[in-house]
């Protein structure tokens, strides 16, 4: 039995608001009320280890004063600035100053947003004006199968999964967008295996760019490690042989950040694993580890340059300065706390965990992720990889019997991603006590799926 006020609230939001990925006129079931460390709260004191922080985003789990200390000494001094018209304010200053210090050198150049799918359309308008500035009408942007970009406009037009299900009943999408095979070995769309494979899904990047002509294809846009597709990371190749593809054919790369920058895989940026620089990367999420929503692009110089006094329009609540004031402090958090280095441990710790207990499971086709982006691969079948039947809906079952035993677990279904996966990519902060916390939990209902 739940409380009166738990079921009115339940029923005031049932009828009458809308949640992402969820049958409108429905709910979960429960309403999260409190938050501390790795855990959340519902109204009746249940508590749920967050073994995903929630969308990936609150890189730094919950009960971070300083960052809420600094978003409201800021709103005490300054409610809002545009940046319209050259106004200018101090936080979103500091804001670009602390990111200067972090990023990939010669990426010093940024425009504020207010979140990933605001930063995601921002950059590929800056493509094309890049393009458009040089006097070349270069306009196709390459994107990924699996990938996950957002839902606005230039982000709907460059995902790849969701089997349709994203733009079903809104399209058509925007023209100019072309989709190619991932990095998805598990799964690859080409029938071949890693390394025999000599990577062809980066090679195909090199073919499709001749297909369409270069001097029609302003950018390539991926993530270093999917994310919406189940925290799939990619052959150590592949980075390199794309950046190089991009060099030779004047294409312009950008690196979606929003999900795996800060510190999520281990580095501060995924690219830095294989020391490749992009000319445009998107940031969000993590920035503020979502204690309020920002979000921004970098520019390399080149692309600074060539765009140095033209016109350009951004949004109302781009560099708020609580907002910015909010990075700052949480920039700061990553440094000092050296968060990046112990998602690299402890994301050592919990994917050999995840390897040496959970892939020998008869329902496991494979562990694999970088730092805390970690993903299991679900299948009926190892041997032929073979799903379950969705009519089983294995992967919801999953997810509730974790919220039965306090977990929350984020799982990938085959109906709208490449395959059924779970998600484990819990807020940088978490320890090995709490590791072997969540993943006890994961494994008793993961040991008890038959094939």
């Amino acid at each position: 039995m739940t409380s009166k006020r738990t079921d009115e609230l339940l029923k005031w939001d049932r009828e009458h608001i809308v949640h992402s990925r969820w049958a409108i006129g429905g709910n979960i079931g429960f309403v999260i009320d409190k938050s501390h460390g790795i855990y959340l709260q519902d109204t009746e004191g249940k508590e749920y280890i967050d073994s995903s922080s929630q969308l990936v985003c609150v890189n730094l789990g919950y009960g971070q004063t300083e960052i809420i200390d600094a978003i409201r000494e800021e709103l005490e001094k300054l409610q809002y600035c545009m940046q319209y018209l050259g106004f200018v304010n101090e936080a979103s200053i500091r804001c670009g100053q602390k990111l200067s210090e972090i990023v990939p050198e010669g990426l010093d150049h940024f425009n504020f947003t207010t979140g990933g799918s605001e930063s995601i359309d921002l950059a590929l308008r800056f493509a094309r004006l890049y393009w458009n500035a040089r006097g070349m009408n270069k306009y196709k942007i390459v994107s990924l199968y699996d990938s996950y970009h957002g839902t606005a406009g230039g982000g709907l037009a460059v995902t790849g999964s969701g089997r349709g299900g994203y733009e079903r009943g809104v399209a058509p999408v925007m023209p100019g967008f072309i989709h190619i095979p991932s990095y998805y070995c598990y799964r690859c769309m080409f029938g071949k295996e890693y390394p025999s494979c000599n990577i062809h899904c980066a090679q195909f990047l090199a073919e499709i760019i001749e297909k369409e002509g270069a001097d029609s294809v302003a950018a390539f846009i991926a993530e270093p490690e999917l994310g919406t597709a189940g925290m799939v990371a990619p052959p150590p190749e592949y980075w390199p042989m794309i950046r190089e593809i991009c060099s030779k054919y004047n294409v312009l790369l950008i690196t979606d950040e929003v999900m795996t920058g800060f510190g999520r895989t281990g580095k501060m940026f995924a690219l830095e694993h294989w020391k490749v620089k992009p000319d445009i990367m998107v940031m969000a999420k993590g920035i503020t580890s979502a204690y309020i929503p920002f979000g921004a692009v970098a520019l390399s110089d080149e692309i600074w340059e060539a765009l140095k006094g033209r016109n350009f329009v951004s949004y109302t609540y781009a560099g708020h300065p609580a907002c910015a004031a909010g990075a700052v402090k949480t920039m700061e958090i990553y440094q000092r706390d050296k968060v990046v280095e112990n998602t690299a441990k402890v994301g050592k710790y919990a994917l050999e965990r995840l390897k040496r207990d959970f892939e020998p499971l008869p329902c496991v086709g494979e562990v694999g992720g970088l730092g805390l982006m970690l993903g299991i691969e679900i299948a009926a079948d190892k041997a032929t990889k073979r799903p379950f039947d969705r009519k089983l809906n294995i992967m919801e079952q999953i997810m509730n019997n974790g919220l039965e035993k306090g977990m929350y677990i984020r799982v990938c279904d085959i109906g709208s991603t490449p395959g059924d996966r779970i998600v484990f990519a819990p807020p940088l902060i978490i320890t090995t006590e709490e590791v072997d916390k969540a993943l006890d939990i994961l494994y008793s209902i993961v040991a008890s799926l038959k094939p």
